[in-house]
């Protein structure tokens, strides 16, 4: 048996279940989860680029993606792939093998039944605790708002990516209307940009107060 077939039958029959009980659907690697407002949680186990049949290396990414965020992403890119992936997500984090050192990117290692098995077994560990209790209360758009206003949304952090979480902000407040802070978080994100990204915020901000204005 290959390490991703391996893996493969150790995420069915260990992850699949634990997350058909929180509520996600899909199968190995990927599972999903949406709510009536068109918002998507996603949880994906990526494995390395660089593994073999022999062996393989193994993360989980956590996704959230609120549908205006997705509807911006659209605008942007032309259209969405049919399902929706975890790199659409505007929140987006990884889980790690339980004790891995703080700020190291620990990986899963497979080698064959036995280790997958394990792995899977500390995965449904990990997204117990660390998973699907902070993919649900960001699926609520207040407390998505909250984490954006703490300057955190997973790998992104405010005091590195002022502009992002300006946009961020703006973009989910424009979902009830004007607003005096919609324009001042607008200005802010087209202001601070660098030259070259410049035509984007511009474009940007005129999608959000158009967007904004419909649901006033």
């Amino acid at each position: 048996m290959t390490a991703q077939a391996a893996l493969r039958a150790a995420l069915r029959d260990v992850v699949a279940p634990a997350a058909r009980v929180e509520g996600f659907k899909g199968s190995a690697p990927t599972w999903r989860m949406s709510n009536a407002l068109g918002d998507w949680a996603v949880v994906n186990v990526q494995s390395s680029a660089h593994s073999t049949s022999e062996s393989l290396r193994c993360v989980i990414n956590l996704a959230v993606a609120p549908a205006p965020w997705l509807a911006w992403q659209q605008q942007s890119l032309g259209s969405l792939p049919k399902a929706i992936t975890e790199s659409l997500g505007l929140y987006r984090h990884r889980l790690h093998p339980t004790d891995t050192p703080p700020g190291t990117d620990g990986w899963w290692t497979v080698r064959g039944a036995r280790d997958a098995s394990a792995a899977a077994t500390d995965m449904t560990e990990q997204l117990a605790i660390h998973g699907w209790p902070t993919l649900k209360r960001l699926m609520d758009r207040e407390a998505l708002l909250h984490q954006i206003r703490c300057g955190d949304v997973g790998y992104m952090k405010a005091r590195n990516f002022g502009v992002f979480f300006a946009r961020a902000e703006a973009l989910m407040l424009a979902e009830n209307g004007s607003s005096p802070r919609l324009e001042e978080l607008l200005s802010r994100g087209t202001a601070n940009v660098i030259p070259a990204q410049h035509d984007n915020a511009v474009r940007f901000a005129k999608w959000v107060r158009n967007r904004a204005a419909r649901r006033a």
